[in-house]
């Protein structure tokens, strides 16, 4: 009775295991998608700032740049090592048969003896050992600047690299809403050709009532049908760019989840306010990238001094202390220590110094050339942002006007079908004009919401300041909530 009591436990204890390790991995999934939005029926109603926050906390190219980041400031902290000592410590072991070694280890370790003097043991000493234990402190004095310019240039290195994560956080933010609005517009595709289809299924049962009715030709009834398979296809393809727009915010926000994706709000209902009246594209001046290349600029300006400073002389202090023993390990038979100051010079190095001048004065070149182009293609590509900002606006309006036209038209020619008063290929016409404006709106209120992101990452300035470019402030999309 006792083992079956035993057994049984056992077997509950594993049930409730395997209950419970069924029960965590069904969580898992949940708790991962509720990072990005809110689960309702088996679908994953996803929001703008939920995506926007999970792209910018777990994003993987994001976390790389952070690490690059990291390794640039770390660099820069090694720069130090053109001004500060080196200690090291260092245990060798020697054996040897040479005359002039041999008499030297004994020396080192004070046990010369006057047997030593012997003619036949010095020429013919035998093998001997050496440990020596080795501290040296060596001390930089003078390196011609390069530890002064290496230090600058890594300094700026490493603000330029927080500079470019900057802009890859700015980057990861245009690119979580491109990715929803993405997603928002394929819904409003599906949305579209849903409608298309259920009003063309309308056409084709009115074109068989008329056929039965002997009112219209079998022709239109065929129209009809070619018609309706048509936008039968599109409608599959306009699905398949649902689940890729799905995917690729799964993509950018690293959430592992089956659930297919949806907006959760639609995106006929985002707001669509005018773009700010004055724009001013020296705004783009205070763009991340920007910095960090003007701070690239100035580190290959500083590595022209490292350059320079190879060719001068150098000067360095260097204290060592010596323990030797002849027989032990980290032995202290005897001891001695040895201060010096060193200074050289290369004069001439197969011109290796004049061509890495010449390169690092090229390099700055380069640099700075890059930095004045990037500057006015920053501006330009500002003035391009707020223009297409203003024309998205623009044809929300006029694609909104076009959709209430085309239904009144396709109200009209439906009805004068019906009554033979227009043929079939009238319908299909204004349907298909009416399908058309109706995807020409969605498309533009997509392109409005992306323009409002894009004016932000292409100026740096909030997008709804009243007035861009005076006074605005560059600071990166830290909290993903801010209205866009």
């Amino acid at each position: 009775m006792i083992h079956k009591g035993i057994a049984t436990l056992t077997l509950l204890i594993l049930i409730a295991a395997t209950a419970a390790m069924a029960a965590a991995a069904d969580g898992q999934p949940a708790a991962e998608a509720t990072r990005i939005g809110t689960v309702r029926a088996d679908t994953l109603f996803v929001a703008k700032d939920k995506v926007l926050r999970a792209a910018l906390d777990r994003n993987e190219m994001l976390a790389a740049s952070s690490a690059m980041r990291d390794a640039a400031a770390a660099e820069a902290q090694g720069a130090w090592r053109g001004f500060l000592p080196q200690l090291q410590l260092g245990e060798f072991f020697l054996r040897t048969d040479d005359a002039l070694s041999s008499f030297g280890f004994k020396l080192q370790n004070r046990k010369v003896t006057q047997m030593d003097f012997n003619p036949v043991l010095l020429n013919d000493p035998g093998a001997i050992n050496q440990h020596i234990t080795r501290l040296q402190l060596m001390q930089p004095l003078f390196n011609g600047g390069m530890g002064l310019f290496g230090k600058q240039a890594a300094n700026a290195a490493s603000e330029a690299a927080a500079f470019k994560h900057k802009r890859a956080r700015e980057t990861v933010a245009l690119n979580a809403v491109q990715a929803y609005e993405g997603l928002a517009l394929a819904q409003a595709y599906e949305r579209v050709m849903r409608a298309a289809v259920a009003s063309a299924e309308g056409h084709v049962r009115q074109a068989q009532s008329m056929v039965d009715n002997e009112m219209a030709t079998e022709a239109d009834l065929l129209q009809a049908k070619v018609y309706l398979s048509g936008l039968q296809q599109r409608l599959i393809e306009v699905r398949n760019m649902v689940t890729v727009a799905g995917h690729y915010i799964k993509l950018l926000t690293a959430v592992d989840t089956d659930l297919p994706l949806a907006v959760g709000t639609a995106l006929e209902s985002e707001a669509v306010t005018p773009p700010p009246a004055q724009f001013d594209p020296a705004a783009s001046g205070a763009r991340a990238d920007l910095a960090s290349r003007s701070l690239e600029a100035k580190a290959a300006g500083k590595m022209v001094g490292v350059a320079r400073g190879a060719m001068l002389p150098h000067v360095n202090l260097s204290l060592e202390k010596d323990y030797y023993s002849l027989d032990n390990l980290f032995g202290n038979d005897a001891d001695s220590w040895s201060l010096g100051v060193y200074a050289t010079w290369d004069i001439f190095k197969g011109l290796q110094n004049v061509s890495e001048l010449k390169k690092a004065r090229a390099q700055k070149r380069a640099a700075q050339h890059m930095l004045d182009f990037e500057t006015r293609q920053a501006s330009v590509q500002a003035t391009e942002a707020w223009l297409n900002l203003k024309s998205a606006y623009d044809k929300v309006g006029v694609a909104r006007d076009a959709v209430t036209a085309a239904r009144e038209g396709l109200r009209i020619v439906t009805n004068q079908y019906r009554e033979g008063l227009a043929g079939m290929v009238d319908l299909l016409d204004t349907q298909a004009a009416a399908t058309m404006a109706e995807g020409n709106l969605v498309q533009a209120l997509h392109d409005y919401q992306v323009g409002l992101a894009n004016l932000e990452y292409m100026a740096a300035v909030p997008v709804g300041a009243d007035v861009i470019g005076n006074g605005v402030d560059n600071t990166p999309a830290e909290d993903p909530s801010r209205s866009r």
